[in-house]
């Protein structure tokens, strides 16, 4: 009984320690470098209409591993990085509209580029195009999946009523673009086995842009 007792008091509990949970995955990498919330401004709009391929996660549909355009094509690039203006950002919010929960997803961004070319190519074709945009916006997060937000995927995104507008004394002289869809997701990523690598191919979709 005596070496019963001395065995238990040898037995030390460890207190339950966490920052918020396990850290794991993408949940953070440690307390000092918690996520961090935003976009950094940079993104894209690929017209639906080109037929881009977008090639989908066999376990997770919601994750898009790569998207490749045609040859030819290009992508229109968002910048919300400068001016008095930044990003909004997406506006997630569930709604049940026709008969079902959806998700009503609204972007205002910022495309920077003017001039002929880009009223053609760009800024006219956000109001017209028939099939919509599908969105990439990097976050200031960077983490991996969930770093890069895909809005559009389901359904192509489409200028709001009125949701074009510039005025040359606002935001550097950009175009404002107003931008809504309804999904049934509530979030799609962009991601593609980690961070760096999903980097890479978002930076090459940006020097396809206009």
């Amino acid at each position: 009984m005596k070496n019963q007792n001395k065995n238990m008091s040898a037995v030390i509990v460890m207190a339950y320690a966490s920052c918020a949970g396990t850290l794991a995955g993408n949940l953070a990498k440690d307390c000092d470098t918690p996520l961090a919330g935003g976009y950094t401004g940079r993104g894209v709009l690929i017209a639906l209409a080109d037929n881009p391929t977008i090639v989908q996660s066999a376990t997770n549909p919601r994750t898009i591993s790569s998207i490749t355009m045609p040859q030819g094509k290009k992508v229109a690039v968002i910048d919300n990085s400068f001016g008095p203006t930044p990003l909004t950002g997406s506006n997630t919010q569930s709604n049940t509209d026709d008969g079902m929960l959806k998700y009503r997803k609204t972007l205002v961004v910022q495309i920077p580029q003017r001039g002929s070319d880009v009223s053609k190519d760009v800024v006219e074709p956000l109001s017209q195009a028939p099939l919509g945009y599908l969105a990439i916006m990097e976050k200031k997060d960077r983490q991996g999946n969930g770093s890069f937000e895909v809005v559009g995927f389901e359904q192509g995104l489409t200028a709001n009523e009125d949701g074009i507008r510039r005025n040359e004394y606002e935001n550097g002289g950009c175009t404002i673009a107003t931008l809504s869809c309804n999904e049934t997701w509530y979030e799609v990523a962009f991601f593609d086995t980690d961070y760096n690598t999903t980097l890479e191919a978002f930076e090459a979709l940006l020097a396809q842009g206009y």
